[in-house]
């Protein structure tokens, strides 16, 4: 195994709530199974080709275009995080700064009461950025758990708060 390499078990996932309470509040995901599309989109081209080429276009690089994210986890009705999901945070379309807290570490992200965001805890990889939830989905099927699927669209750059700093 690589050094460094760091589980998947004890990833966890925190959205900043500031819809469904009278104050900001960090809520926990309950029971994600998995987080994909962390880092996705591409940045659009910008083509610089001039008449006289006469090979190949040229381009540069445009702005980004985050993609979405894909948060399947284990419908628990009875959790905040679940509710507030399916109900006022999918339906606000806000967006809210959310935080993935990898499994380096084990202290949560506090809240800075300045900024009113996350600040991310020391000794631990965290990526934050700002989304919606596009979607949110429920589904149960025969000799199954029932499940659900958040859809994230992120707005804007990922922020990351490295454990240690890069070794050579």
């Amino acid at each position: 195994m690589t050094a460094g390499v760091i589980k998947t078990q004890g990833t966890e996932l925190f959205l900043l709530d500031s819809i469904t309470g009278e104050e900001p509040a960090i809520l926990k995901m309950l029971c994600p199974t998995s987080v994909t599309g962390l880092g996705s989109g591409t940045k659009s081209q910008i083509e610089t080709t001039c008449l006289d080429t006469e090979e190949d276009q040229e381009f540069i690089p445009g702005l980004g275009a985050p993609g979405p994210l894909s948060v399947p986890f284990n419908f628990v009705p009875t959790a905040a995080s679940h509710q507030g999901i399916l109900t006022e945070l999918k339906e606000s379309g806000q967006l809210i700064p959310i935080m993935v807290a990898f499994s380096d570490g084990k202290t949560a992200p506090t809240l800075d009461i300045e900024t009113g965001d996350f600040k991310a805890p020391a000794g631990r990889t965290c990526a934050r950025f700002l989304a919606y939830v596009a979607e949110a989905t429920i589904d149960a099927a025969t000799n199954d758990k029932v499940t659900g699927n958040m859809s994230l669209q992120r707005s804007g750059k990922t922020t990351w708060s490295w454990n240690a700093p890069a070794t050579p």
